[in-house]
């Protein structure tokens, strides 16, 4: 398909001609003709209709028909009946007899925390809220799949000996590994402190404090991981 392009035509368009200012009219020419003729029989042909001299409603019969397959009366392209199936987390659909809506719900923080809910996605503001829950300075985490961890710290003045600790959340299963870190909090204190583990279990942990020099009241400070499920 083309503009009308042969003599006398002014930017693709038809001129009447104008004597006065030397205008003329635009020439009818084959080419532009056999264009726009081949354009509507393509379009009534493409329809499944077969031209006909003489049947004006070709045309319109071949657009109605070419509509109906894209809308889906039943008898074009896309038929009403078919069904648009859901699966999985998905719910909703139908056929396609007006619009349908298709909905996957969505998990909460809580529920992710839980970890047992097997009919939600989790997003990731559910993610990112399941996981700011414990958030402190004496808090957990909760990974995918189970994995817990805990983190905490004391603060005092101790003497050399045991020192309990209560974790921030009971471990639900077990605590596989519980590991101490001893420090200085007195600057102008010169003794070597050091910490080893007693003995943990799901809610807690026992460690001890050795000071170099078996002095008590130093200005010392315990900082510690777990990790469990």
């Amino acid at each position: 398909m083309h503009r009308i392009d042969s003599n006398g035509a002014v930017d693709g368009a038809f001129q009447e001609g104008d004597p006065a200012s030397g205008q003329k009219a635009t020439q009818l020419d084959a080419d532009w003709f056999n264009a726009v003729q081949e354009a509507l029989c393509i379009l009534i042909e493409r329809a499944g209709i077969e031209l006909l001299k003489g049947d004006n409603d070709q045309l319109y019969d071949a657009v109605v028909a070419l509509v109906a397959g894209v809308v889906g009366d039943g008898g074009g392209a896309v038929a009403t009946t078919r069904q648009i199936i859901t699966a999985g987390l998905a719910s909703g659909g139908g056929d396609l007899t007006s619009d349908r809506t298709i909905t996957v719900p969505k998990a909460t923080s809580a529920q992710v925390l839980a970890g047992t809910d097997d009919a939600t996605a989790i997003t990731p503001l559910a993610l990112a809220g399941a996981a700011a829950s414990g958030l402190s300075s004496n808090g957990y985490c909760k990974l995918p799949g189970g994995l817990i961890l805990q983190w905490g710290g004391l603060t005092g003045s101790y003497g050399q000996g045991a020192v309990a600790v209560t974790f921030p959340t009971t471990f639900p299963n077990a605590c596989f590994r519980a590991i101490p870190v001893a420090n200085n909090q007195s600057s102008s204190n010169s003794q070597d402190i050091f910490t080893q583990r007693v003995s943990f279990s799901q809610s807690g942990a026992t460690f001890y404090f050795q000071i170099s020099s078996g002095a008590s009241g130093i200005a010392t400070g315990l900082d510690y991981i777990a990790l469990g499920w």
